[in-house]
């Protein structure tokens, strides 16, 4: 790839961070600009780590200096985990390749890397979902949550604190969920979060696990894409796991990969 090229991908992947961020500013009790970055809490959601984080802006620290950041931070509000992500994506990637290198001087922490995609797909017809509201769904959505839930996730408090979570993300966002099949007990759904910026991201995409390999979350992912175009958003895009399996089903569907970012993350 040449350097136009990078250079554009790059561009385009600091975009779609910029607006999970401004999501985020306005979904999390509480955001104090430091001088490393931003700091995210949501004290009344504790057992979410992803609303309770940090964000580093500034590049070059040391992976120690971030461990004594997470610590103070976090640990200083309370928190058992420890979640930081990196705004600069080569400084992403400088820690993690450092941490990858040398694991044995941080034992407890890990990297992970979150891709984000781009819809490269063309036009869409709506297919073989419906739209929903959050609360027609709330079975389905917690049921959805549990199944993706860690063992040490948190339980059922988890589970109900990130429906909550999901809530709050449909004041700020759009409402506006799909399901499959679009007939009888929806077994599937995902969500479209958009601004005004022109931007649509998909999100939450999850199948009930009897429930899978039939298409459903093709067909919800799709609507959602719809109903992203017939809005006018000329960015579409979703994240995936980098080590995960979903990232490949994204990319067959459609959506190209534009960029990441790295998180170095410590379970309580």
């Amino acid at each position: 790839m040449d350097d136009d090229a990078t250079r554009s991908e790059t561009r385009e992947r600091d975009e779609l961070l910029a607006f999970e961020l401004s999501l985020d500013e306005r979904v999390v009790d509480e955001v104090h600009g430091l001088p490393w970055g931003r700091l995210f809490l949501t004290p009344s959601r504790p057992l979410i780590w992803d609303s309770n984080w940090i964000a580093v802006e500034q590049v070059g620290l040391s992976v120690d200096q971030l461990v004594a950041i997470g610590d103070d931070a976090l640990g200083g509000e309370g928190f058992g985990h420890r979640t930081i992500g990196f705004v600069d994506q080569a400084d992403g990637r400088r820690v993690r390749e450092t941490v990858e290198a040398e694991q044995s001087l941080w034992p407890r922490w890990g990297v992970e890397q979150t891709r984000y995609m781009v819809w490269r797909g063309g036009e869409v017809e709506p297919g073989t979902a419906r739209e929903v509201r959050l609360a027609e769904i709330e079975g389905l959505r917690k049921a959805l949550i549990d199944e993706s839930m860690p063992a040490d996730g948190g339980g059922a408090a988890a589970v109900d604190q990130l429906y909550e979570l999901d809530r709050r993300y449909g004041e700020v966002a759009g409402d506006r969920w799909f399901v499959a099949p679009a007939e009888g007990e929806p077994m599937s759904a995902c969500r479209l979060l958009r601004d005004c910026g022109g931007i649509g991201q998909v999100e939450d995409v999850g199948t009930l696990t009897p429930a899978r390999e039939r298409g459903y979350a093709k067909a919800t992912v799709l609507a959602a894409i719809a109903a992203a175009q017939a809005a006018g958003d000329r960015t579409i895009f979703l994240t995936a796991e980098a080590a995960d399996w979903p990232q490949l089903f994204y990319a067959r569907l459609g959506f190209e990969t534009v960029g990441e970012i790295t998180i170095l993350r410590r379970r309580p």
